[in-house]
């Protein structure tokens, strides 16, 4: 392991923006650095951790580590460490039980956040927090009222359904009555985005506004930062994040959510080899966390690792990193093992939905085949069909089986694998299992338009891949499910690639074009287009565009035929 850690500290300091065969080993440490996490102890007491945000907002103690545990659970809550915020503002109110803010922030990290609700007794539980808190309120001390009364809001059991929006109206007004409270900007930004979960993107461009405001006053302030991300990545101009996101895990290099972050902005730019790499950082930190605060079982443990796995995942795939994209797989059985599928996930008490450890390991295990189907043939075929695995697990072994058979040119196993899937879309249809059916859907069409291709039928090949492209960008338009996306690849691009066999290179630069829309600086995409006008005899702009793909593809891009694009 010597060697791996000779690579992350020559390395570190250049993610997320290193590239080629470094980046590949950067990656691959980082997931060997999580795997080696060392022994795990019991925690007897609250830890203080590092690296996890650098806000600071004064609370009504005098009491110094009271304030000290405050501000970590500020920090903590802003980067989605939901449990260990709840504990540092638990651990500050312990220390001072008179400061209001401090009961304050118990209530605070008891309530709903931007990725989840919480149930109807939960709310009560935070209710009794904030009320106490009003109760230890100073009098003269204003800001303190005004926070504890916004909170009140929120957890109003007479407006159930309109929590939500009143809290982050009543953020707002706070807002606007403290225009220069970076503390008070970052609570709100993330207010106002919370009712999106029911569809209700009404604060979005308010809170894109506030964490802007924050950043021209504070570069580097990371709750602002992160709210940032997801406000652009709401409105629609993620891009917009990118040197902010590009920065953020060394400003936060001790919260995995953080680390994670860049990789929202970095999917929606096509800068996805970085995804991986910043998501198999995440993976690290989450393992030197549980470490730290003595969390025992599994590493997917932590409530976000599937996220980090998943998403970084995608990002090697897309990237073209076959080494790194098999390391991901190889990891999903050390980190969600069987044995942990009825462990206790890590999630926040009162959380209106559940999490069962099957089930992660079921979506890890489903997606880590495509790896394999594309960069380990053989490793794909010798999968054993068990008909006792979950549908969406069997769904995707002959997908990969039908990706392994296509690199080696079998058209009539490509096709045998198609009809397999397609036996397990009518299960799907007849289980009223909807995901299933459309992954189902979507795989079977990509196979027969890999076969129709292998066969020199590219007509046939582009009425698979419409009618797969379609079905794609109507279930999972990029807008709104690239977090991360649920197939891992544009299929458009596929359709680009059967219009060139097909001798139509008009058409397949316009198809090619409109898959970079969604999926910006596709190597593969591009590869089509410089092979497009190269049949057109655009010489310049075919040049340009396959040195464009070069740049992006972390593989051999010549080795990447028609029949697998």
């Amino acid at each position: 392991m010597k060697i791996i850690a000779v690579a992350i500290a020559a390395l570190a300091f250049a993610v997320p923006t290193v590239g080629g065969a470094d980046a590949t080993q950067l990656g691959i440490a980082y997931i060997c650095g999580a795997e080696h996490r060392g022994p795990v102890a019991t925690a007897a007491n609250a830890v203080m951790l590092s690296g996890v945000g650098n806000g600071s907002s004064r609370a009504d103690t005098n009491n110094r580590q009271a304030q000290a545990w405050f501000d970590e659970g500020l920090n903590l809550y802003h980067a989605f460490n939901h449990n260990e915020a709840r504990a540092a503002f638990a651990k500050a109110a312990a220390l001072d039980p008179n400061c209001a803010l401090c009961e304050w922030g118990v209530a605070l990290g008891l309530g709903p956040t931007l990725n989840y609700s919480v149930t109807s007794d939960e709310t009560a539980l935070a209710l009794t927090h904030v009320q106490r808190a009003k109760s230890l309120a100073k009098p003269g001390d204003t800001r303190a009222q005004a926070l504890i009364d916004a909170l009140i809001v929120r957890y109003d059991k007479d407006t159930p359904g309109k929590r939500d929006a009143l809290f982050g109206k009543a953020m707002d007004d706070l807002a606007r009555r403290y225009p220069a409270d970076d503390e008070i900007a970052n609570l709100t930004a993330q207010a106002l985005m919370i009712p999106g979960r029911g569809s209700d993107a009404a604060g979005v461009a308010r809170a894109e506004a506030l964490a802007k405001e924050v950043l021209a006053r504070h570069p580097d302030d990371t709750a602002a930062i992160h709210y940032f991300i997801h406000a652009s990545e709401f409105a629609g101009h993620p891009a917009d994040a990118l040197p902010y996101a590009e920065r953020l895990a060394g400003l936060a290099p001790g919260a995995s959510h953080l680390v994670h972050m860049a990789a929202h902005t970095l999917m929606h730019v096509g800068k996805y080899e970085q995804v991986a790499i910043v998501d198999a950082e995440a993976l690290k930190v989450d393992a030197e966390t549980e470490v730290r605060l003595g969390y025992q079982g599994a590493l997917s443990s932590q409530m976000y690792y599937v996220h980090n796995y998943t998403f970084g995942l995608a990002g090697a795939l897309m990237a073209g990193d076959g080494k790194l994209a098999i390391k991901y797989a190889d990891h999903a059985d050390v980190a969600f093992p069987a044995a942990a599928d009825s462990a206790v996930v890590m999630l926040p008490a009162g959380l209106t939905r559940a999490e069962r450890g099957q089930d992660r390991r079921t979506t890890v295990n489903a997606k880590s085949l495509v790896a394999y189907g594309r960069y380990a043939p053989a490793q794909a075929l010798a999968l054993i069909d068990a008909q006792s695995d979950p549908r969406l697990v069997r769904i995707y072994r002959h997908y990969a089986k039908g990706e392994a058979l296509a690199t080696q040119g079998d058209a009539a196993g490509v096709r045998r694998e198609a009809d397999k899937v397609l036996s397990l879309l009518v299960e799907s249809l007849k289980a009223g299992e909807t995901g299933n059916a459309d992954l189902s859907s979507i795989a079977a069409d990509v196979l027969n338009g890999r076969a129709a291709l292998l066969s020199h039928a590219p007509t046939k090949a582009a009425d698979f891949y419409a009618r797969a492209a379609a079905r794609q960008e109507k279930v999972y338009p990029v807008a709104k499910n690239f977090d991360p996306p649920p197939w891992w690849y544009p299929v458009r691009r596929s359709l680009a690639a059967a219009q060139l066999a097909a001798g139509r290179p008009e058409d397949a630069i316009r198809e090619a074009k409109a898959s970079l829309v969604g999926w910006p600086d596709d190597a593969l995409a591009l590869k089509v287009i410089a092979e497009a006008e190269a049949k057109q005899g655009h010489t310049t702009a075919a040049r340009n565009d396959m040195a464009q793909a070069r740049r992006a593809w972390r593989g051999d891009l010549a080795k990447v035929s028609l029949d697998l694009i």
